[in-house]
């Protein structure tokens, strides 16, 4: 049941406030692609006022930040494999069978209510209108406190940050025993980063990834995401470069946090998230557990953690589904967005059996170079015999929850058409190259022109590419 002492318990869902209305009033607070862009130009000015902002906005929803230490936080960073990972540690725990278990991830797929769940179900619609609306409604008063931060401060949080406040306030209003949270992005000044007491913490592999606001290089980039450690609190890394392992371990020693390196599991141990790389994945999620158990006296058996392993699905990461509509037809969809996702992403698709006819859809999120993720696609994937490859960018023609204000408007389909001459300048063969205004037309195109023999499809180069695809092509995650 929920929590009765917030004073926010009492709001009420009237009206017309429904989940379709909370998802619009939910992307106006997304931010412009110009307002990004002056926030990158700022070379990082405003970092030190964010979690003090954050730390206002929480208050206005009625919590603090100590609140947040009832909720057993296992915290995880990383580049890419954080959200494999929570994965991992959601399934794990829910085998446990009496936890109840709250995890907050993103991007969402299909609709933003996926970001929430709790034992392992996203938030009904209900719920999310009713937490959206007890959040929004406290955060639409006067704003004095965020004045004495900083006079430039918003008067309501941007699209990420609010969710992370609903994530919070849902968990505390739900009583969670247990709450896995992912970082967003980063992790020093990330909004989830105003945990002072998680259980314990973990960051998967890093890579060079939001480098405007990250930093250039591995050693700048490893101190961002190594910000969540807290002091005493231990944390586990899976491997990483030396650069980054070093900046790791200092962040570390000056926590006085014990930290350990976990070795991938052996092949003996089935996983229910396919790809080798997912083995590193799973290790740093067995450790999270054994550590909350040990912490919490939460008994986690090594049955929990086997079954919890083998039965962990994360869906648009190496997923594979059959056609509804089409037998011959099979897509495989993994949000890819990295050099380093999206090289195990094609060793993936790679190592299974394929028809002699291959189709790539492909669009590359937003700020990726399109030259150095196909590059690294076809170089992993050469024994693939590509018959087609369609790009388009990432626009659906229904569906609220896929708006995206943070790219900037490209009527011209200008990034695909440079993805395009980027393929046609690597790959030798000539093979018919399609740029289509939707993934609803993209989808359309495969089904009808390429479909009438067996075809494998690769979906790869952003998430929100997958969520598209799984929507039109799947009807569901």
């Amino acid at each position: 049941m929920a929590a009765t002492d917030s004073p926010l318990v009492s709001t009420s869902i009237k009206g017309n406030k429904t989940y379709e209305t909370a998802v619009h009033d939910l992307n106006s607070l997304q931010s412009n692609y110009q307002t990004l862009q002056q926030i990158k130009e700022s070379g990082g000015r405003l970092n030190e006022y964010s979690l003090p902002e954050f730390e206002a906005f929480l208050e206005k929803t009625g919590h603090s930040v100590s609140d947040l230490d009832k909720l057993n936080i296992i915290h995880i960073t990383g580049t890419k494999g954080k959200g494999s990972t929570c994965a991992f540690v959601n399934s794990i725990l829910g085998q446990e069978g009496k936890l109840k278990v709250g995890l907050y991830t993103s991007p969402h797929l299909i609709e933003v209510r996926e970001r929430i769940r709790i034992n392992g179900e996203p938030l009904s619609k209900n719920d999310f209108a009713k937490y959206f609306y007890h959040v929004y409604d406290a955060l639409k008063s006067d704003t004095p406190e965020l004045r004495k931060v900083h006079k430039g401060s918003p008067d309501m949080p941007m699209y990420f940050r609010f969710l992370t406040l609903m994530a919070f306030h849902t968990f505390l209003e739900e009583n969670v025993d247990v709450a896995i949270v992912e970082v967003g992005v980063g992790g020093q000044y990330d909004s989830t980063n105003i945990i002072r007491q998680p259980i314990v913490c973990g960051i998967a592999s890093l890579g060079l990834d939001h480098q405007t606001s990250l930093g250039d290089t591995i050693d700048k980039i490893a101190w961002h995401k190594a910000g969540i450690i807290k002091p005493g609190v231990p944390v586990f890394s899976v491997p990483q470069p030396l650069d980054a392992l070093n900046v790791i371990r200092q962040r570390a020693t000056q926590a006085s946090a014990p930290l350990q390196i976990v070795s991938p599991l052996p092949d003996s141990q089935l996983l229910g998230i396919p790809g080798i790389h997912q083995r590193t994945n799973a290790a740093l999620a067995t450790a999270l557990c054994h550590t909350f158990s040990q912490r919490t006296g939460h008994i986690i058996t090594s049955k929990c953690i086997t079954d919890g392993l083998e039965l962990a699905q994360w869906p648009g990461r190496s997923q594979k589904f059959i056609s509804p509509r089409n037998t011959k037809l099979a897509w495989f969809v993994d949000g890819a967005h990295t050099i380093e996702s999206i090289n195990a992403c094609g060793e993936w698709f790679s190592s299974l059996e394929h028809p002699s006819r291959c189709l790539l859809l492909f669009n590359p999120a937003k700020d990726r170079n399109s030259k150095e993720l196909l590059t690294t696609l076809l170089n992993v994937t050469k024994k693939c015999q590509w018959v087609a490859v369609v790009f388009c960018p990432n626009i659906t023609e229904s569906r609220a929850d896929s708006i995206n204000k943070n790219m900037p408007e490209d009527n011209n389909l200008t990034i695909q058409h440079d993805a395009a001459s980027v393929w046609k300048s690597l790959y030798s063969e000539n093979v018919p190259q399609h740029i289509v205004p939707s993934i609803n037309k993209a989808v359309e195109l495969v089904e009808s022109k390429y479909a009438d023999a067996p075809l494998h499809v690769l979906v790869t180069g952003s998430m929100q590419l997958v969520g598209g695809v799984l929507d039109i092509a799947k009807g569901s995650i």
